[in-house]
């Protein structure tokens, strides 16, 4: 499972507003590439272009060279898992039951075995198979963002696209979840991430991605492009970047 993510001059427009306007990055399997920027930079306007549901004025996206346009929905829900920024829940389904819906593109009447296996592995990669029992309105914020990991997982996607998978988080859920789109590279899986948090991007990525104005501002490695004068040019604020640790704090005046 190296499946490459080639975004080539792409443009989006809202009525007269560029959302993104000419961008290309590329992204390799079994990479983590965290797209940043300031809000309205074309950050979920990305996500939702590579996930197919946003169809550009210009440019093409390719999943291992094949246009992704071209590719029959069903097949790409398969290939691409998502993590939604806000998730509509049916409170009272089950954790077990929610997780299922993950296994749509599969299932025809009704879940199989193999389905049924799917969705407890998904559960127990992401550390939650004790939860599968639970009802939604009975998890805390880190453990449905777990959950709601486990339903894109339960697709078997070699892709996996996460929009701010640590908003309204704190900071021990915020830790595990980053643990746990790190660790998710071990399966190979190519994994793009739209942060505001720069040093998680740092800590995370192997690639990233700075936007501005819907235009590629800088990308490369984190060390590369996560430098103080960068980052004021980009965000207009001052900033350390302590390298050995992977720290980036904002200097209050």
């Amino acid at each position: 499972m190296v499946i490459e993510i080639s975004v080539r001059d792409v443009k989006v427009y809202y009525r007269s507003i560029k959302a993104l306007d000419g961008v290309s990055i590329s992204v390799n399997g079994g990479e983590v590439l965290s797209i940043l920027g300031p809000n309205g930079a074309g950050k979920s306007t990305l996500l939702k272009v590579i996930n197919g549901v946003l169809r550009p004025v210009m440019g093409v996206v390719y999943i291992d060279n094949k246009n992704l346009l071209k590719i029959p929905r069903r097949e790409l829900a398969r290939r691409i898992g998502i993590v939604p920024q806000r998730v509509h829940l049916a409170t009272l389904l089950s954790v077990y039951d929610f997780v299922m819906t993950g296994r749509r593109s599969y299932i025809n009447l009704f879940p199989t075995k193999i389905d049924e296996e799917k969705v407890y592995e998904a559960l127990k990669v992401v550390g939650a198979l004790e939860l599968a029992n639970r009802s939604l309105d009975e998890l805390s914020g880190g453990e449905l963002q777990r959950v709601v990991i486990a339903r894109a997982l339960a697709g078997e996607p070699e892709v996996l696209l996460l929009d701010e998978p640590t908003n309204n988080l704190d900071l021990k859920y915020q830790i595990e979840v980053l643990n746990l789109i790190r660790s998710l590279r071990s399966r190979g899986l190519t994994i793009i991430v739209a942060l505001h948090d720069l040093t998680q991007a740092f800590r995370i990525s192997d690639k990233v991605l700075l936007l501005k104005g819907g235009r590629v501002y800088a990308v490369g490695r984190p060390e590369e492009v996560l430098k103080p004068e960068v980052i004021f040019e980009v965000y207009g604020v001052p900033t350390i970047v302590i390298r050995e640790h992977k720290i980036i704090a904002p200097l209050f005046q």
